[in-house]
């Protein structure tokens, strides 16, 4: 069965982007716009990751990945970034806190991303 990953970001060209490159690789996607959105759907519908990018209006990539942490249903998802933010070492620890995976700046390597994506799912 395929992998599910959870794209979450407010650029849809970026989501779609995404989703694209993962599913010709094999995995189901699902995109949200907004960290409410990502709840929203993530309470419905299981995955086995989701990328968040970290700037997002509203509710923050932070913002959303302490609210899957705080929810009993959701708080071991496997949760990345994938920003273009440029985390230094206490940002790092904040990350590692939250149970971040990884982080990936954009813009990406489609390949790298791709390795990544897979690593993660299966680790």
């Amino acid at each position: 069965m395929a992998k599910k990953v959870m794209v979450v970001d407010d650029e849809p060209d970026l989501c779609e982007t995404v989703k694209l490159l993962l599913e010709g690789k094999g995995f189901e996607t699902v995109t949200a716009l907004s960290g409410a959105e990502a709840l929203k759907k993530l309470r419905r519908e299981p995955v086995d990751l989701v990328l968040i990018d970290f700037f997002m209006p509203g509710m923050t990539g932070r913002g959303l990945a302490d609210e899957i942490r705080k929810d009993p249903k959701l708080k071991k998802l496997k949760l990345a970034f994938l920003t273009v933010a440029l985390f230094g070492e206490v940002g790092r620890e904040d990350l590692q806190k939250l149970g971040i995976l990884e982080y990936i700046q954009k813009p990406f390597d489609n390949e790298d991303l791709v390795r990544r994506v897979k690593k993660m799912v299966s680790g």
